[in-house]
Formats: C-alpha cells, structure tokens, sequence
C-alpha cells in the first residue's frame, strides 16, 4: 500500500516536471515569436510602401458596400476611402445623402484600371501632371485606340471606363463630366512616365492585365516615383 502511494506521488511530480518544462518552452517561444515580429516591423517601416495609408484610413472598414466583408476589405479603405470612392466606383446606389458605392472587388482588372490606379500614387507623391487640354487630346491622338469625345447622359463616367469625354464645340474645349479631369491626368502622366506604353500604336486599355504586365507596371510604377 505504501509502495502504491510512493508510486502515485512520483507519477505526480514527474507530472508537474514535465509541465514545468513545457511552460518554460512555450514561454520561450513566445518571447522568440515576439522578437521577430519587432525585427519584421522594424525591415517594413524602413522599406518604402508604394501607397503608404493614402487616406490614412488604414485598419478600418472599406467605404464601398461590396467590400466591406471582402477579405481585402481594409486594403480597399487603406486606398481608396475619401476623395478616391467615387471616381473609383464601379455603379452607386441608394439616394442623397445615403449613396452605397460599389467596386466589385473580384472583378479582373484591364490595363486602363491598372493605370488609373496607379495614378493614386503618383497624386500621393505630388507627380500626376496637369496637362492643358489640347495636349490631353494631342497626346491621346498618338494612339489608336484611345477615344476622345463628347459625353451624352447614357455614357459610362466612371474612372475605369477608358474614354475621355472632352466637349470640343465650344469656344475652348472642357472637360465634359465627373472625373474626367482625373481621368486625363491619369492617362497622360503615366504614359508619359512610361508606366503603361503601347504596342505598335495600341495601348489596348480594354485588354486583361497579364501577371506579367502587373509585375512591370508595378516596377515602372516604383522606379518613377521613388526618385
């Protein structure tokens, strides 16, 4: 019988050993995890960003209605939030002072989207050019599928529609709707930076943007604004 709680008793404090030293490794890899999450965050705040908090909404929720439960939710508001959610809207909904904006996260991005997001950037660093109007429409005359024309009441205002809607009828020519100034400065700054070029004349705006097409545009991006 004595022999059996002896046996107990050690059984008890080998137990309590091995627990101890589990403790001790958890704790130990806690303190080992902690440290490289200060040297990750260390590298990361001395690597650039290339849209560095835009908005400074950062860690909150995105201001279009699709992107809310998205997992790319507060990417979008890190972005977009602010001045950027209407021009960058894909349709709106709702009424004064209620509008719901949609973006259609998952939807494939084109050339021309790549390019005028892109332009956020260079609105960040104090780049995007502000060209006169007849150099909008001399610049786009270089290639052959860039469209330049009037706006009717059915057209497609958005920042990802590839048209600039400039009115040429009157005395002096104007922009002819929401966000086409933005617009036309997007597509001439980075074509003149040479962040999207063209193709045998073609800067296909409308044509899918390739892996490889997103990793270029990305680097003339960073090479452009960086300096």
């Amino acid at each position: 019988m004595l022999c059996s709680v002896f046996f107990v008793y050690f059984l008890l404090l080998l137990k309590i050993y091995r627990y101890n030293i589990k403790s001790k490794e958890l704790f130990s890899a806690e303190i080992y995890l902690k440290e490289v999450e200060k040297d990750v965050e260390k590298e990361m705040a001395d690597y650039p960003k290339l849209f560095p908090e835009i908005n400074y909404s950062a860690g909150k929720s995105s201001e279009f209605a699709d992107a809310r439960k998205h997992w790319a939710n507060q990417d979008f508001a890190a972005i977009f939030n602010g001045d950027y959610v209407w021009p960058f809207a894909e349709s709106v909904g709702g009424k004064y002072p209620n509008y719901q904006f949609y973006v259609k996260p998952d939807k494939p991005l084109t050339r021309w989207d790549m390019m005028m997001i892109a332009s956020v950037r260079t609105d960040y660093t104090n780049q995007t050019l502000h060209p006169e109007i007849a150099e909008v429409i001399s610049s786009a005359a270089q290639y052959n599928d860039m469209k330049v024309r009037q706006a009717n009441y059915k057209d497609n205002f958005s920042a990802y529609y590839p048209v600039l809607y400039i009115d040429t009828t009157g005395e002096e020519s104007s922009y002819d709707g929401d966000s086409q100034d933005q617009k036309a400065e997007a597509f001439y700054t980075l074509t003149k930076m040479g962040v999207l070029t063209a193709d045998n004349g073609y800067l296909r705006p409308k044509a899918q943007v390739t892996r490889a097409e997103a990793v270029t545009v990305l680097q003339r991006l960073y090479d452009a604004t960086a300096k």
